[in-house]
């Protein structure tokens, strides 16, 4: 009798991917467990890897690249890790079983073996890998060997300001701390980084906003400077407008002390219908409003609190799919709040224009924080990218200390 591991994240939705380096997105997956090509473990958690369950029948890697096989992890009490590794090993071996399906569930919270702990989603991570690593990093690798040049030693020409967003997926805007213009430590311009060029530079300032090189958690709150923008300030930005898919994303940090007095942050872009993925209530959830300039629109609560001082950098992705259901992401890369596609009616819809005309204040909720970066991709980059380009985000502008 073939026997089969059955692993299940979450219910199937709009956001579940097939391949997914992260494991963000990827919910179900079924692997024979003749696959089965190691298992191994680390303190409260069981690594499950195998043969033969990729997405590619064959690559072609630059040297010292290799792709990660397959793998799931589980989490088990700690201690108990030896104990689930051998559960594993004896269902596989045994005649006897009474099922053909080895079952972890994350969304029933049930497992066919006693000491698996699948309880939250959080439990169970499956990897199917679109993209090789470098072996001495082990950093994800998207350099090829078309377009490369000596420059770029085989690199794809999408990576902006240390950030390699993939194939096809370089931002048409980019606001990056390294374009930051100043006169007298006041921001003066934002240089354009994405493919718009230069037609997208900003340098409309509207008040004062101090360049803030004083980086770590008790001061700017990031890794790197930022533009502090202020309640009555905003930098003025080319109207840049995307009628169709599209994904939002940017950097922001606040100081703890600065969190402590209010966890509202505000929306960041402004323009003919605000994007509002920053605005949190008194309760430390983060909200998340889509207008479209004319009704109340949309506001989703996220599944866990976002603006504490356990970090002080935050990352918000928000990706609009080309039937205009629209996804958030946080600093995990997961997808914490989705709102269904409106495409018809007078309040509410998800499909109007998203014209931008700048960061920071013009309305009546105000913005307050730290921008380091600000961006959009002219089109939705999926739920494996978003998440992987979440987490890049996040380890380039968290701060360590």
């Amino acid at each position: 009798m073939k026997k089969f591991f059955l692993f299940k994240r979450n219910d199937i939705s709009l956001s579940s991917t097939s391949v997914s380096d992260t494991g963000e997105g990827l919910d179900v997956l079924a692997v024979p467990t003749d696959s089965l090509a190691f298992l191994t473990a680390e303190t409260g958690s069981v690594t499950i890897v195998f043969n033969d369950a990729s997405i590619y029948e064959e690559n072609n890697l630059l040297d010292g690249e290799s792709f990660k096989k397959t793998s799931v992890s589980v989490s088990c009490e700690d201690g108990k890790e030896s104990d689930l590794i051998e559960s594993i090993l004896k269902f596989i071996s045994s005649e006897k079983t009474k099922s053909s399906i080895m079952r972890f569930d994350a969304v029933l919270g049930t497992s066919t073996l006693e000491g698996a702990k699948v309880s939250q989603t959080t439990d169970l991570v499956s990897r199917v890998n679109k993209f090789p690593v470098n072996r001495s990093s082990q950093e994800v690798s998207t350099r090829t060997f078309i377009g490369g040049t000596s420059g770029t030693a085989f690199g794809t020409g999408n990576e902006v300001s240390d950030i390699d967003f993939g194939e096809g997926n370089k931002p048409f805007i980019d606001y990056n701390e390294s374009g930051l213009g100043q006169s007298g430590g006041n921001v003066n311009a934002w240089t354009n980084s994405g493919s718009g060029g230069a037609t997208y530079n900003a340098s409309g300032i509207v008040g004062t906003i101090p360049l803030d090189t004083s980086t770590g958690r008790l001061n700017n709150g990031l890794a790197t400077s930022a533009a502090d923008i202020g309640t009555t300030a905003s930098v003025t930005i080319p109207a840049a407008s995307f009628e169709n898919d599209f994904t939002f994303y940017c950097v922001i940090g606040r100081s703890e002390s600065d969190i402590k007095q209010s966890v509202n942050v505000g929306p960041v872009a402004q323009g003919v219908n605000t994007l509002f993925p920053l605005q949190a209530n008194e309760n430390n959830a983060l909200f998340v409003k889509i207008r479209d300039g004319k009704g109340p629109g949309y506001k989703v609560k996220t599944t866990r609190p976002i603006i504490t001082t356990d970090k002080t950098a935050y990352v918000f992705i928000v990706r609009r799919d080309i039937k205009s259901n629209i996804f958030f992401h946080d600093n995990t890369g997961s997808v914490v709040g989705f709102v269904p596609a409106v495409t018809s009616g007078s309040f509410g819809r998800t499909d109007e224009l998203l014209a931008l005309t700048s960061i920071g204040n013009g309305q009546s909720v105000k913005f307050l924080g730290n921008v380091a970066r600000f961006g959009v991709i002219g089109k939705d980059i999926g739920t494996a990218s978003a998440s992987r380009l979440a987490l890049d985000l996040s380890k380039k502008y968290t701060p360590t200390t």
